[in-house]
């Protein structure tokens, strides 16, 4: 029984996460302006301030000349880790994979690798600007590192070879 009771707080967790996801996808959809602002924001993380060289040259090289491209990444990855984790989260506690619980484990890590990810484009854009920014996405980027290690154990269990 406990080991199922630290597993549920582990989804719930998984959930949350998604949520938050889910709900700043669907924020940036939703409102229509993130596309023709995004050029505006990038252009901003780039300001003198920002310890991190390297990510700079990265966001005036790469992001800022395909703003478009980076707003539809941003906007539908998010939600699509948002749905991944938040409606996988749902699977496993209240269904049971049978089957399939390979290809959620594996459908669950990319979720969690691509929030991973974003946690970091986050952090080195804008960690700079407050210790709020900073602080939920180092939280976020732990938690993703967290749940993905989780998945790898169960990736590795027999019974799901």
């Amino acid at each position: 029984m406990k080991g199922r009771i630290n597993f549920d707080w582990l989804v719930l967790i998984q959930m949350v996460i998604g949520y938050e996801w889910l709900q700043s996808g669907w924020e940036k959809i939703h409102s229509g302006t993130f596309a023709s602002t995004i050029g505006k924001t990038l252009a901003a993380f780039t300001a003198a301030k920002n310890p991190n060289g390297w990510y700079v040259d990265f966001l005036k090289s790469s992001a800022i000349p395909n703003k478009e491209l980076f707003a539809n990444l941003t906007m539908y990855g998010e939600l699509l880790v948002g749905i991944a984790l938040l409606g996988g989260g749902l699977l496993l506690l209240f269904t049971s994979l049978g089957g399939y619980a390979r290809a959620y484990f594996w459908v669950l890590l990319a979720a969690l690798v691509g929030g991973a990810l974003m946690n970091l484009n986050f952090y080195f854009a804008a960690g700079w600007t407050s210790p709020s920014t900073s602080s939920v996405n180092v939280i976020m980027f732990l938690i993703e590192l967290i749940l993905i290690g989780f998945v790898f154990k169960f990736l590795t269990k027999e019974e799901l070879k």
